[in-house]
């Protein structure tokens, strides 16, 4: 597996509040993102931000909210 292709699937590189947030997602399972800015304290922005660079790293996973087909739920590819 080459270098890119390794840090693709890693937090290497991302930002800190990006890394805090898969902490979160792997140590607590599934959260909307409004849930994940009332667990951290990071900005509903920054938080959108994190949740598409985990995403399109392919190491987090969005999904439609079962309870609100409006809301998308995170969770932590492991």
């Amino acid at each position: 597996m080459s270098t890119s292709e390794t840090q693709a699937r890693t937090t290497e590189g991302l930002t800190p509040s990006a890394k805090f947030v898969h902490y979160v997602l792997v140590n607590d399972g599934d959260h909307t993102q409004s849930e994940l800015a009332e667990a951290t304290g990071l900005s509903p922005r920054t938080i959108r931000d994190a949740v598409g660079a985990l995403v399109e790293r392919d190491i987090a996973t969005e999904e439609v909210c079962l309870r609100d087909a409006r809301r998308r739920v995170y969770s932590a590819d492991v």
